[in-house]
């Protein structure tokens, strides 16, 4: 009974430690320091299938299974030393995989995501934790490194610190983290109050980008302000009648992305009263709307109505009475 207990115990925390990132992603990774030969039995229908391994010590890594057709994509980043500390016979790293996989191995290619934690080149990671990493990667930095280069969504990450030495991983066992958010390049979006105005209008313009975004360039050609580096760069005017394609380029160490909109300026009308002596003068108008009254502080001629001022009113009684007959 005791041995029974110890294998159910043992089965449940295996079961416990699988993790599995994104259950539609098609991007798997596998990183220790110590290297050796690792074999990936491929026993799940996952299309479109990309393999990224790091180690820091030279690794063999085999491609197999049922479903390794799925494969389309195995590459290698890493240190790549020297030494067969796993007693594996690897003295150099390789990749067997089925015909058509593409393959890659490099030697300690740049992050793309700067970490104090860990190193500026991707050459090794063997831990799912936070902090100094001992001179190797930290897991984000080796996670965003293989999207960067795949493209598409963290299946899952599998890491250990010692040797491969000939071990068979199936893919339905999964990983045993999912490093932190995973950094995306930003997809840049616009997001303005209205796309049409008049001649002199204020529009105001915000930064809607999805992704880890850190900068920012905006371009307003005919724009009271011509750039800006902000997110959000608030108001911009426009002085004369147009269109303006306003554009932002939205970036962070994995890429860029740049999207704009169209905004019409056009040459509006503004009614009201133009003459200056004018008690209702309106400066901004345009045309005239014969609204204009004049006030009278002695006898006023004009002034039909009595009223004290000189307006529309006065001007009606005028027409109605202009033509007739005068009284003998």
């Amino acid at each position: 009974m005791k041995q029974i207990l110890s294998i159910a115990f043992l089965l449940t925390a295996c079961a416990s430690v699988a993790q599995f990132c994104n259950t539609s992603g098609n991007v798997i990774i596998y990183a220790n320091y110590d290297g050796g030969a690792i074999t990936i039995n491929v026993d799940q229908d996952i299309p479109n299938l990309h393999i990224g391994v790091c180690t820091y010590e030279d690794c063999a890594v085999t491609i197999t299974g049922p479903f390794a057709g799925n494969v389309t994509e195995v590459l290698y980043a890493g240190y790549q030393g020297n030494n067969d500390n796993c007693n594996t016979g690897n003295t150099s790293t390789a990749i067997n995989a089925p015909s058509g996989v593409a393959t890659s191995v490099l030697f300690a290619p740049p992050s793309v995501l700067p970490d104090t934690d860990g190193y500026g080149s991707i050459i090794c990671a063997y831990s799912c934790g936070t902090g100094n990493q001992g001179g190797c990667n930290t897991a984000e930095q080796v996670v965003a490194y293989f999207l960067n280069q795949f493209g598409g969504n963290l299946y899952y990450y599998y890491t250990q610190y010692n040797c491969w030495a000939g071990s068979t991983l199936s893919v339905s066992q999964g990983g045993n983290c999912c490093p932190g958010v995973q950094p995306q390049v930003p997809v840049t979006s616009i997001q303005v109050n209205t796309s049409t105005g008049c001649t002199g209008s204020c529009f105001t313009f915000n930064s809607t980008t999805s992704g880890d975004a850190t900068q920012w360039s905006w371009q307003f050609p005919g724009g009271s302000v011509n750039t800006s580096s902000l997110e959000d760069p608030g108001e911009v005017c426009f002085d004369q009648p147009g269109s303006y394609t306003v554009s932002l380029s939205a970036s962070n160490a994995l890429g860029s992305s740049t999207a704009s909109v169209l905004i019409e300026v056009l040459s509006c009308d503004v009614p009201g009263c133009m003459y200056p002596q004018a008690v209702n003068f309106n400066p901004e108008a345009t045309v005239d709307d014969l609204s204009c009254s004049f006030l009278c502080t002695d006898n006023c001629p004009g002034d039909f109505d009595a009223n004290g001022i000189i307006g529309v009113s006065d001007l009606l009684i005028f027409i109605s009475i202009f033509g007739t007959t005068c009284p003998n």
